[in-house]
């Protein structure tokens, strides 16, 4: 799962190189804002961790359909396992899909 946000000066995206799974972990990594320079522009702003997106890692599923791939051709002998073999990417890619989803619509309550 990749973190990002968008610059308010340039409007450009930003990528974050945090491991979590919910805003609650990152928010206890990093507090309730953000200060990160923009990899383009170079300026200086606070985001807010509810101001982040998370978005699916475009290799995991390259990653899995290779290794169904390679799996598919060995068990091709065995017909309807070389078939469930093959749905293996899919379901590797809707599950980190929905891990994206699900940080993006858990919010951290502000404090004022």
């Amino acid at each position: 799962m990749l973190l990002s946000y968008y610059c308010s000066t340039c409007k450009k995206k930003n990528y974050l190189k945090y491991k979590v799974k919910d805003r609650f972990e990152l928010q206890n990594k990093i507090g309730d804002e953000l200060n990160k320079h923009c990899d383009s522009c170079g300026t200086l702003k606070k985001k807010h961790i509810n101001r982040l997106h998370a978005e699916p890692n475009r290799y995991i599923g390259l990653i899995a359909l290779a290794i169904a791939s390679i799996l598919t051709l060995t068990v091709w002998y065995y017909r309807f396992i070389a078939t469930l073999a093959f749905t293996i990417p899919i379901w590797i890619y809707f599950d980190a899909y929905k891990t994206a989803s699900d940080f993006n619509k858990i919010k951290v309550a502000r404090k004022n």
